[in-house]
């Protein structure tokens, strides 16, 4: 059965990686690959390697939502120095932080690239907080924590009601992540 639903997609990382960089040409490629799955890509708005990806995913004719901390367009641009060019933006006025769990929860996947403290952040809220419908990708070979994630959640001593995943090939990491959510998608349209 085929299903008309677009899954959306958070790629959250890094906002200080240069977007032509090495990972950011990965994280372009992910962004591009969301797309052609049409999947919709959602990032927290900022530059970096999340912004790397909305490039990719626009380059592919994908849709993009940026879930932004700013209160209005003006203080999203002039206050935290984050690109417009966004399909959407929606404006929570709930800081970086506050603007995570928004961003989290609205996603039916969450793929992290490289990153730091901000990232981790992110990883928690989505290892906690997700369901089994969801899935966790962590793009490895990006930097930043991104290799340390499955340590991290083995150190906790248990495992995410989330699939997870971990790949250094953005194609193979997407097919895993689409194949999960198209699966649990079916199962959910039978009742």
């Amino acid at each position: 059965m085929k299903t008309d639903r677009q899954f959306k997609i958070a790629v959250l990382g890094s906002a200080s990686v240069p977007e032509d960089s090495p990972e950011g040409r990965k994280a372009f490629a992910l962004g591009q690959g969301i797309a052609e799955r049409e999947g919709v890509i959602l990032t927290g708005g900022c530059p970096g390697l999340p912004h790397a990806a909305v490039r990719g995913a626009q380059r592919a004719g994908g849709q993009t939502v940026a879930v932004s901390p700013a209160m209005n367009r003006a203080e999203h641009h002039e206050r935290y120095g984050y690109p417009l060019d966004s399909r959407i933006i929606l404006f929570t006025g709930m800081g970086a932080k506050g603007r995570n769990v928004i961003l989290v929860r609205s996603a039916d996947a969450c793929i992290f690239v490289g990153g730091g403290m901000g990232t981790l952040n992110e990883f928690t809220i989505a290892f906690d907080e997700l369901g089994s419908d969801c899935a966790i990708g962590v793009l490895l070979g990006t930097g930043g924590l991104t290799g340390e994630l499955s340590r991290i959640t083995q150190t906790v001593g248990r495992s995410s009601r989330s699939l997870f995943r971990e790949d250094s090939n953005s194609g193979r990491l997407l097919d895993d992540v689409f194949h999960h959510l198209r699966k649990r998608d079916r199962q959910d349209r039978r009742f």
